[in-house]
């Protein structure tokens, strides 16, 4: 029952944020406030745990809703993106190994919490994989939680200036609050979430608590199953949610660490987003694809978020979810091969067995 009252406590923190940031007009309002309102809470030392089931059925919402816009029309254009998701390897490719030289000179990190930080995500399964390496878990969740909040502020101001590809763009701010889905329609997204989380975990997909709804979404919203989304309402408490879950990375840290924090993971995101906007010039000249679309599928922000922002925007779901999706998979495949060999041998001989 305590822990339920500091669950409580941050979720309203967090709304109270969010709807500051709502009422202030900032793209992704309710997401960008709920950090904004509970970082300095964790970093002053009060307890603004996340609650990680919530967290889970909030992330696999999303994916019900990134599912939803695998439409035959759009599953049929999939081959197109083959070019594109080549251009998101090489992209990865070069981040990374930028980001190595950010975090090993200007971070002065060891090499396995710099291989690790300069990794492009995904985030939860980097925090899960550094530590068995000998990276330090405090320093990866500084460096990745100022990007992925970075990110998340930046991106989608830069994606309202910049419009969707059909002129500039606003958030829409209207709030539904109609829960009103035919009954039919909520079991099966209900079942898509259920066993999408449940299924997904126990074959170790990626991300699998939103790829698994994601995929299951898909299928039932390609054969014509159900042509309905879930309510807006979810996707005002999933920003929220999520918003207050990247203060964890914030907890009782001091000034001068996140000012280190802020160094490297500012330097990465400057990076990743400068970069990230020349390969989406060249999807946009070459491969005809919006520059909004191009940027929010090339950023290393969390799979979630990235996709919780594409449906935010009105941007196509399914292509900017397929591409992070890809992306984190290309990382955890190569990843755990290719850090050992980098890693000099005294360093390998200290990590835990």
């Amino acid at each position: 029952m305590h822990q339920i009252y500091f669950y409580a406590r941050t979720l309203i923190i967090g709304a109270l944020g969010g709807l500051v940031g709502y009422l202030l007009n900032f793209p992704l309002g309710w997401l960008v406030g709920a950090m904004l309102s509970t970082i300095p809470c964790a970093m002053m030392g009060i307890r603004v745990p996340t609650h990680w089931g919530l967290r889970s059925v909030m992330i696999g919402t999303i994916g019900l809703m990134a599912g939803a816009a695998f439409t035959p029309s759009i599953v049929n254009r999939a081959g197109e993106w083959a070019f594109s998701l080549a251009g998101v390897a090489v992209y990865c490719v070069i981040i990374t190994a930028i980001g190595l030289f950010i975090c090993l000179k200007l971070g002065k990190l060891d090499r396995p919490t710099a291989a690790f930080s300069a990794a492009p995500g995904g985030l939860s399964e980097i925090l899960v994989l550094g530590p068995a390496y000998g990276a330090d878990v405090r320093a990866l969740s500084l460096v990745h939680g100022m990007r992925l909040a970075v990110i998340l502020i930046i991106v989608p101001l830069v994606i309202v200036w910049v419009g969707t590809g059909s002129g500039p763009t606003t958030m829409n701010r209207t709030i539904d609050f109609t829960l009103s889905i035919p009954f039919r329609d909520y079991a099966i997204l209900g079942a898509c979430l259920v066993i999408g989380i449940i299924g997904g975990r126990k074959i170790r997909l990626p991300g699998a608590h939103l790829t698994g709804p994601l995929i299951l979404s898909g299928i039932v919203h390609y054969f014509g199953f159900t042509a309905s989304s879930p309510p807006q309402l979810f996707v005002i408490v999933a920003q929220v949610v999520i918003g207050t879950s990247v203060a964890q990375f914030f907890s009782n840290t001091t000034i001068r660490q996140v000012l280190a924090g802020l160094m490297v993971g500012g330097g990465l995101t400057v990076v990743n987003l400068c970069i990230a906007s020349i390969f989406a010039l060249a999807f946009q000249t070459w491969l005809d694809i919006p520059f909004a679309a191009g940027l929010l599928a090339l950023v290393p922000g969390g799979l979630p978020e990235m996709s919780l922002i594409s449906i935010a925007l009105g941007l196509d779901a399914a292509f900017v979810s397929l591409h992070h999706l890809f992306r984190v998979v290309m990382v955890l495949m190569f990843l755990p091969i290719l850090v050992p060999l980098w890693i000099p041998k005294p360093e390998r001989a200290a990590q835990p067995h």
